[in-house]
Protein backbone atom coordinates (compact mmCIF):
# COMPACT_ATOMS: atom_id res chain seq x y z
CA UNK A 1 0.00 0.00 0.00
CA UNK A 2 1.17 3.19 -1.29
CA UNK A 3 2.02 5.66 2.16
CA UNK A 4 -0.81 8.54 1.07
CA UNK A 5 -2.92 5.67 1.35
CA UNK A 6 -1.71 4.07 4.45
CA UNK A 7 -1.81 7.46 6.04
CA UNK A 8 -5.04 8.29 5.06
CA UNK A 9 -6.15 4.67 6.84
CA UNK A 10 -4.31 5.60 9.92
CA UNK A 11 -5.73 9.21 9.89
CA UNK A 12 -9.34 7.61 9.73
CA UNK A 13 -8.65 4.98 12.29
CA UNK A 14 -7.43 7.56 14.65
CA UNK A 15 -10.96 9.69 14.08
CA UNK A 16 -12.42 8.41 17.20
CA UNK A 17 -15.32 11.31 17.20
CA UNK A 18 -16.74 9.56 13.86
CA UNK A 19 -17.11 5.40 14.29
CA UNK A 20 -18.43 5.06 10.86
CA UNK A 21 -15.00 6.42 9.71
CA UNK A 22 -13.26 4.40 11.82
CA UNK A 23 -15.02 1.16 11.04
CA UNK A 24 -14.46 1.80 7.47
CA UNK A 25 -10.95 2.81 7.93
CA UNK A 26 -10.58 -1.05 9.17
CA UNK A 27 -12.32 -2.67 6.84
CA UNK A 28 -9.93 -0.64 4.15
CA UNK A 29 -6.80 -1.61 6.18
CA UNK A 30 -8.22 -5.45 6.21
CA UNK A 31 -9.01 -5.44 2.67
CA UNK A 32 -5.65 -3.51 1.33
CA UNK A 33 -3.13 -4.85 3.53
CA UNK A 34 -0.11 -7.07 2.01
CA UNK A 35 2.95 -8.32 2.60
CA UNK A 36 5.04 -5.25 2.50
CA UNK A 37 2.55 -3.51 5.05
CA UNK A 38 3.62 -6.29 7.72
CA UNK A 39 6.25 -3.67 9.12
CA UNK A 40 3.57 -1.18 9.65
CA UNK A 41 1.00 -3.43 11.21
CA UNK A 42 3.27 -4.70 13.77
CA UNK A 43 3.52 -0.86 14.86
CA UNK A 44 0.34 -0.32 14.89
CA UNK A 45 0.07 -3.25 17.46
CA UNK A 46 2.04 -0.78 19.69
CA UNK A 47 -0.52 2.32 19.03
CA UNK A 48 -2.08 3.67 22.23
CA UNK A 49 -5.67 2.73 20.54
CA UNK A 50 -7.03 -0.32 21.39
CA UNK A 51 -9.09 0.16 18.07
CA UNK A 52 -6.30 0.67 16.07
CA UNK A 53 -4.57 -2.60 17.43
CA UNK A 54 -7.74 -4.54 16.83
CA UNK A 55 -8.11 -3.21 13.16
CA UNK A 56 -4.04 -3.89 12.76
CA UNK A 57 -5.07 -7.94 14.16
CA UNK A 58 -6.81 -9.01 11.05
CA UNK A 59 -4.49 -8.42 8.13
CA UNK A 60 -1.34 -9.19 10.03
CA UNK A 61 -2.66 -12.48 11.03
CA UNK A 62 -3.81 -13.29 7.58
CA UNK A 63 -0.37 -12.23 6.01
CA UNK A 64 2.06 -13.49 8.94
CA UNK A 65 -0.14 -15.43 10.91
CA UNK A 66 2.19 -17.48 13.32
CA UNK A 67 5.40 -15.12 12.67
CA UNK A 68 4.07 -12.63 14.64
CA UNK A 69 2.53 -14.76 17.44
CA UNK A 70 4.13 -13.00 20.32
CA UNK A 71 3.37 -9.65 19.78
CA UNK A 72 -0.60 -10.41 18.65
CA UNK A 73 -0.75 -12.20 22.17
CA UNK A 74 1.11 -8.85 23.93
CA UNK A 75 -1.12 -6.60 22.12
CA UNK A 76 -4.00 -8.68 22.79
CA UNK A 77 -4.10 -9.09 26.61
CA UNK A 78 -3.09 -4.84 26.49
CA UNK A 79 -6.66 -4.57 25.35
CA UNK A 80 -7.80 -6.49 28.32
CA UNK A 81 -5.42 -4.69 30.32
CA UNK A 82 -7.09 -1.13 29.41
CA UNK A 83 -10.62 -3.02 30.12
CA UNK A 84 -11.64 -3.60 26.50
CA UNK A 85 -13.44 -7.07 25.30
CA UNK A 86 -11.68 -7.15 22.11
CA UNK A 87 -14.05 -8.79 20.38
CA UNK A 88 -12.71 -8.47 16.92
CA UNK A 89 -8.99 -9.51 18.37
CA UNK A 90 -10.51 -12.69 19.87
CA UNK A 91 -11.80 -13.82 16.18
CA UNK A 92 -8.54 -13.17 14.27
CA UNK A 93 -6.62 -14.89 16.89
CA UNK A 94 -9.77 -17.64 16.37
CA UNK A 95 -9.58 -17.44 13.13
CA UNK A 96 -5.84 -18.26 13.28
CA UNK A 97 -6.14 -21.21 15.68
CA UNK A 98 -8.72 -22.78 13.66
CA UNK A 99 -6.20 -22.35 10.17
CA UNK A 100 -4.12 -24.50 11.09
CA UNK A 101 -4.54 -26.33 14.41
CA UNK A 102 -1.73 -28.16 14.66
CA UNK A 103 0.90 -25.87 13.49
CA UNK A 104 -0.90 -22.77 15.93
CA UNK A 105 -0.74 -25.60 18.85
CA UNK A 106 3.40 -26.01 18.52
CA UNK A 107 3.50 -22.38 18.14
CA UNK A 108 2.01 -21.75 21.32
CA UNK A 109 3.51 -24.43 23.94
CA UNK A 110 6.16 -22.28 24.81
CA UNK A 111 3.74 -19.03 25.48
CA UNK A 112 1.70 -21.82 27.42
CA UNK A 113 4.86 -22.54 29.69
CA UNK A 114 5.37 -19.08 29.96
CA UNK A 115 5.94 -17.30 33.95
CA UNK A 116 4.31 -14.66 32.24
CA UNK A 117 0.86 -14.74 33.67
CA UNK A 118 -1.44 -13.10 31.05
CA UNK A 119 0.76 -14.80 28.14
CA UNK A 120 0.28 -18.33 29.74
CA UNK A 121 -2.98 -17.40 29.98
CA UNK A 122 -3.93 -16.37 26.57
CA UNK A 123 -1.59 -18.99 25.13
CA UNK A 124 -4.02 -21.49 27.08
CA UNK A 125 -7.15 -19.73 25.89
CA UNK A 126 -5.94 -19.45 22.39
CA UNK A 127 -5.34 -23.48 22.48
CA UNK A 128 -8.68 -24.40 23.20
CA UNK A 129 -9.45 -23.54 19.51
CA UNK A 130 -6.94 -25.86 17.99
CA UNK A 131 -8.51 -29.18 20.04
CA UNK A 132 -9.80 -31.30 17.64
CA UNK A 133 -13.03 -30.35 16.50
CA UNK A 134 -16.05 -33.16 17.52
CA UNK A 135 -18.84 -34.76 15.79
CA UNK A 136 -22.05 -33.29 16.90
Amino acid sequence: MNTAHWDAITRDLRSDLEPDRMAAAAARLHKNATAEDIPRLRELLDDDSFFVREAAAWPLVELAGLGHLLELLQAYQRGLDDGHDNDGFSAALIGLAESDPARVAKALEPFARSADEALKENAQWLLTFCAPKQDA
